[in-house]
């Protein structure tokens, strides 16, 4: 009899993980001693209330600030006190709440520049950049200097850039604040194609159902410390986070 042999189940290191890192500001403790894991392809919402630490966690992934103490691993190398500019980082992707893009350029060059700094022909960027701003509902202000765009038009100009990126892990703080909700829905389609390419994706919103809808796990911080993580329904259903909320 022919035995059939099982194929071994293959468990893929995590793309980011986090251990008891921390960070002050004089005596106040923003991130104290928070860890957590993201796997290859996974998306995880972090959440919490106005001043619970979660955008200094990111400026601590990606570099921007440097944690007084714990680490970072990114694909399992530790770019704690590597520089955002460092090669061993430039595979995370980050938007900003205030979407941190150039006023100076057009909305379309704006999301162009990931593709030219990796080597894609301006001609090739272009298209994919009007694209991608097309499908957010951007077409009409491709040409515009994003300086004279609403907020919430530079957010998704913002997440543009970040979708059509070639990073592993991609960083997404607030993506649909302002942001129209027929759009808001596009846009977890869009990270939903990039999560079946294997990009993880972490993600800082207060749009509790949206972004419970979206992910896998769900990391809550309150005043600096990560108070649990879960399954989003077990997280939503916890007395503790909605008594932070309030």
């Amino acid at each position: 009899m022919t035995q059939i042999q099982e194929t071994p189940t293959v468990i893929l290191p995590p793309v980011l993980s986090v251990t008891g890192v921390g960070k002050s500001f004089g005596g106040l403790h923003a991130v104290n001693d928070v860890g957590f894991e993201v796997g290859p392809g996974e998306v995880v919402g972090l959440i919490g209330p106005n001043g619970a630490g979660k955008t200094t966690m990111f400026n601590l992934v990606c570099g921007q600030l440097k944690p007084d103490r714990g680490s970072v691993l990114f694909d399992s190398v530790d770019v704690t006190a590597l520089a955002p500019s460092a090669a061993k980082r430039r595979g995370i992707m980050r938007s900003y709440q205030d979407g941190g893009i150039f006023g100076k350029l057009t909305a379309a060059e704006n999301v162009m520049v990931p593709m030219l700094a990796r080597g894609l022909k301006p001609r090739q960027a272009d298209e994919l950049a009007r694209k991608a701003l097309g499908r957010l509902g951007l077409a009409p202000v491709v040409n515009d200097l994003a300086e004279r765009l609403s907020g919430g038009q530079r957010k998704l100009i913002d997440f543009a850039r970040c979708a059509v990126s070639e990073a592993s892990l991609v960083l997404l703080d607030e993506p649909t604040n302002g942001v129209h909700p027929s759009i808001a829905t596009t846009m977890a389609e869009v990270i939903r194609e990039r999560q079946r390419n294997g990009v993880a994706c972490v993600i800082i919103s207060h749009d509790l159902p949206w972004i419970f809808s979206l992910c896998s796990r769900v990391v809550v911080m309150v005043a600096g410390e990560k108070m649990t993580e879960g399954l989003p329904e077990v997280v939503g259903a916890d007395p503790r986070v909605h008594a932070a909320y309030l």
